[in-house]
């Protein structure tokens, strides 16, 4: 008897949310397929559910054998996202500006700043509520109310903060250059996390 393909698939993407390393990935998805086929047992009935067999595997890992802290993680992932919303916006404006310095004001910053932070924990919410042994749904719906706060942020910005008066200016040719900065550095952590992500079956013996 073989792995079937969905559930190979469903607990892939299971370990995946639990930010558990590619090498270690390997290694279960390996041990399951061999345990398939050597016993013929089903692996619903040998390891569980997948989603339930990655969160019993994610909780005997750590940091030091295979799966980032939640820390790790979170922030990981608001830098990348802080870096991209910077990134395009400097770049964009820098590119497409029709004077030689372009104003930010208070209301640009905290604009993005605001966008930043609530899609962000949204995004940590959504995967809590795929990731979490208990309590899932009341996660997903805080996660989609995050995610509408984010967008009902930008109205209340709009009506609270100055957009007239710059809080900084910055020359065009400053902000092509910062804005592709930030951009390169976001795509150099995002090849570090695939590159981390990618799966890799352990070499035969």
């Amino acid at each position: 008897m073989t792995l079937n393909k969905k559930y190979r698939d469903e607990l892939l993407v299971a370990l995946r949310m639990h930010e558990i390393s590619g090498e270690r990935v390997g290694e279960v998805l390996a041990g399951v397929e061999a345990h398939v086929v050597e016993t013929g047992e089903d692996p619903v009935a040998a390891f569980g559910r997948p989603r339930e067999y990655a969160a019993q595997v994610a909780a005997q890992l750590d940091r030091s054998t295979g799966k980032r802290s939640t820390l790790d993680a979170v922030g990981g992932g608001l830098a990348v996202a802080a870096l991209v919303m910077f990134g395009s916006e400097y770049l964009l404006d820098g590119l497409f500006a029709d004077a030689s310095t372009i104003p930010y004001t208070l209301k640009d910053t905290a604009a993005l700043s605001a966008l930043l932070v609530f899609i962000a924990g949204g995004t940590v919410l959504f995967f809590r509520a795929f990731t979490a042994t208990a309590r899932n749904q009341v996660y997903a719906v805080a996660a989609l109310g995050t995610f509408v706060l984010s967008i009902l942020s930008q109205f209340a910005i709009g009506w609270v903060f100055d957009d007239v008066a710059p809080l900084y200016e910055m020359p065009r040719w400053l902000a092509i250059a910062v804005g592709a900065t930030l951009l390169a550095g976001a795509v150099g952590m995002l090849a570090h996390a695939i590159r981390r992500g990618r799966v890799v079956y352990p070499k035969a013996s």
